[in-house]
């Protein structure tokens, strides 16, 4: 058995950490002058928009309501200098900057039909626990800029079934561990979930991961993770749910000039800078984001176990963009997005090493018509390359060869066209169709392989809200094609498949704040290029393509209710949820030696993920938020004729019990916050032999104005100090220690 160390920080340091935060969390209260915003929120027709949600954030606070009957709204509070955030089901968000002088008459304010990213239904705003009985949640610009976190992804962890492939983030991990699982489905180095940026996927097109770091942090507006099959929406990759990431693209069309600058520097030799900018004029807007970001990182194997060779694991990443947009009407506008992304990583050796370089191009449009309805285009192309070296390591870990080179070009061009019309007051139709194809090629050593997939579909959707209930069908059809597969002078069979995913939602609401839903739905993910055509290895592990894999199909469920009590100050949420998973991906041991372990990707029968969600946001008072989630997940492989000791076994890397919690803070340009989140234990491969112990890590950040632009802040990642484990392939590796971050937030409107 091997020697596991947990090494945890000094306790004076902790300490120290945790006397900060207590001494912002309980900073006296003053009684402040009261300001009333009234409004009135339409759509381009003119027509009200009852439910709507109103937001208002100044001085790091926050003031919800929701429109009336009519429209109209009315919010008091402390300052009138702030912004003024608008959502409602089927529209985009409005972010509005209100100073004192513009709040003497009620504002009107216009919210546009949604675009493709908003097609699944938000009902409650930018609240971080959605009032709806379905699984959501939301994480708006001050969830994220509290976090703590210094990359999109460690924020996503707030929410609960979130995860990676492993238990390592973004800033340290070889971006083929980035795949993401959501609510106990799991994942290998390919996502089971889609994630979406302005409505474009932000997964890659050759392996299905994600580069976290590709959006600057700053230009992120919110983050909105549904839950559950989504293939009827959103086809191949929503096996598991969506994550939409927005970004401020809408800004340039709202606001004259804006500026947002966010620096900081710490330990582990790490230091980022992010930006957002734009202006607006005469119908046109531009927006520039830009962020750069490195960190030496550190070493991954426990000191007692390290050898001559074990280096630290960091990265140094350069992304931005420039952003062009066109009001061409009230109800029409149009943006252009030109992007790059530039990654160097150190992967704990000097010869394991990557790299990868992205350009990107995005057009996108959306209008609206009272005869037709409304209407929205997508068209969306990118070019990447990711280069990576693979090495066998000595069993002393003192020395390392060599073993393989890869270089693996890719490109996609794809569309997405979406049209929604309203009938009569109660009744929403839309429907679509999405079209993609993407090329790539693995180039090693001696080794040359690669393909082609094309992939279209079309789906329709139909929304009927009868009385207190709302009834929705919906369905989509998808089919691809994988051709021109090649392994060196050998030639695959083109191979097609199709897929129909139909979905049946009910919702119902009652008297005093309860709510029930229930939803029935099928999914897909079909499999990448990566998984059909590239081997891989990891330490002493490796991993073999498999031409023959064919898609993964999901048919599931879930009822889900929810209590809203006392006005706005608690709401609770729960849901049951189950899905079968048929044909699912897993990673399959074929042999094990004492110095290497072969795996081959490979069909397993069926697994099954079922389990409990339970979420909760109090709000006692404007200075105080308390969010908690919990959700347990039994996952396990049901049937698998070809290797039955696999049947009844947990699918690797998903742990059977998650658990986080939230607590923020703000009074007098003060706030804290801090999120904890605990982790069962899992297992690293599909024999459950190697297991990953379970942990508990707390981040922290308290921040300060100091002018009406500028704050600043100090952030606390792994608080808790516990090297929890990450990995082990069989070489164990660990967590990072803590990090902790200091620096300035400055916002010009």
């Amino acid at each position: 058995m091997r020697n596991r160390t947990l090494s945890r920080a000094p306790c004076t340091g902790r300490l120290q950490a945790a006397l900060v935060c207590a001494c912002v969390l309980f900073w006296c209260v003053r009684v402040e002058a009261q300001t009333k915003i009234q409004g009135v929120v339409s759509d381009p027709t003119g027509a009200t928009i009852a439910q709507a949600a109103v937001v208002f954030e100044f001085e790091q606070r926050i003031v919800r309501t929701r429109t009336d009957a009519r429209g109209s709204f009315t919010l008091t509070v402390g300052s009138g200098d702030g912004t003024l955030i608008v959502q409602a089901a089927g529209f985009s968000t409005a972010r509005i900057n209100v100073g004192s002088e513009k709040i003497n008459a009620p504002l009107r304010i216009t919210l546009e039909p949604a675009g493709l990213l908003e097609r699944i239904v938000i009902t409650a705003g930018e609240e971080r626990i959605p009032v709806t009985p379905t699984s959501q949640y939301s994480l708006g610009r001050r969830e994220i800029a509290t976090s703590g976190a210094l990359t999109i992804d460690d924020v996503l962890r707030q929410t609960p079934g979130f995860s990676l492939f492993r238990r390592s983030g973004g800033l340290t991990a070889n971006p083929t561990t980035q795949g993401v699982s959501l609510r106990g489905v799991g994942a290998n180095g390919a996502s089971r979930a889609l994630v979406m940026y302005d409505g474009v996927p932000l997964n890659s097109p050759f392996g299905g991961w994600v580069y976290w770091n590709r959006v600057p942090r700053v230009s992120v507006e919110s983050a909105q993770i549904f839950n559950g099959g989504t293939s009827d929406l959103y086809g191949s990759g929503a096996l598991g749910g969506v994550i939409n990431i927005t970004s401020n693209i809408t800004r340039t069309r709202s606001d004259a000039k804006f500026l947002e600058l966010e620096a900081s520097g710490g330990n582990l030799s790490t230091g980022a800078v992010s930006l957002s900018a734009g202006s607006s004029w005469g119908g046109f807007g531009v927006g520039v984001d830009f962020q750069a970001l490195r960190t030496d990182g550190y070493v991954l194997v426990p000191e007692d176990q390290r050898g001559a060779i074990d280096t630290p694991a960091g990265t140094s990443d350069i992304a931005g963009s420039v952003t062009l947009s066109k009001k061409f009407a009230s109800n029409a506008h149009g943006f252009l997005r030109l992007g790059s992304f530039g990654e160097s990583r150190r992967n704990g050796t000097p010869l394991q090493i990557n790299d990868t370089r992205i350009t990107s191009l995005d057009l996108g449009t959306d209008w609206t018509t009272n005869e037709a309805g409304d209407f929205s285009v997508r068209v969306y192309g990118s070019s990447e390359v990711f280069n990576q070296n693979f090495t066998a390591v000595s069993l002393n870990r003192n020395s390392e060869t060599l073993t393989n080179r890869q270089r693996n070009p890719s490109q996609q061009i794809g569309f997405a066209f979406q049209w929604r019309r309203s009938v009569a007051d109660r009744h929403s139709l839309a429907a679509g169709m999405e079209g993609r194809d993407v090329r790539g090629h693995s180039a090693e050593t001696f080794v040359r392989a690669g393909g082609r997939q094309r992939t279209f579909g079309f789906f329709a959707n139909d929304s009927v809200q009868l009385g207190t209930w709302l009834l929705s069908f919906g369905g989509r059809v998808d089919r691809w094609r994988n051709y021109e597969g090649l392994l060196n002078r050998t030639n695959f069979i083109d191979r097609t498949e199709t897929a129909f995913s139909p979905r049946v939602s009910v919702l119902k609401r009652f008297e005093k704040g309860i709510s029930v839903s229930g939803s029935v739905y099928r999914a897909f993910r079909a499999p990448t290029l990566n998984e059909l055509y590239r081997n891989f290895r990891v330490g002493n592990v490796v991993t073999n393509a498999n031409s023959e894999l064919s898609a993964e199909r999901l048919t599931g469920g879930e009822i889900g209710a929810g209590l809203q009590t006392f006005g706005d100050v608690l709401f609770v949420r729960g849901n049951v949820f189950w899905s079968q998973i048929n044909d699912s991906i897993a990673n399959v041991t074929l042999s094990t030696t004492p110095t290497l372990i072969t795996r081959q990707r490979q069909n397993l029968g069926a697994i099954r993920a079922r389990g409990v969600e339970l979420a909760a946001i109090v709000k006692p008072n404007r200075r105080w938020e308390i969010a908690s989630e919990y959700l347990l997940s039994d996952t396990t492989v049901l049937r698998f004729p070809a290797n039955q000791r696999l049947e009844g076994l947990f699918v690797p890397q998903i742990p059977r019990h998650q658990f986080n919690f939230q607590v923020s803070y703000t009074d007098q340009g003060w706030t804290a916050a801090t999120q904890g989140r605990f982790v069962s234990r899992q297992f690293d491969d599909d024999l459950n032999t190697l297991t990953l112990r379970r942990f508990f890590t707390l981040d922290a950040e308290v921040s300060r104005s100091v002018s009406e632009q500028v704050r600043l802040f100090v952030a606390l990642q792994n608080l808790t100090g516990v090297r929890y484990e990450i990995s082990s392939t069989p070489v164990f590796t660990v967590g990072p220690p803590v990090l902790i971050r200091g620096g300035f937030r400055l916002s010009l409107r």
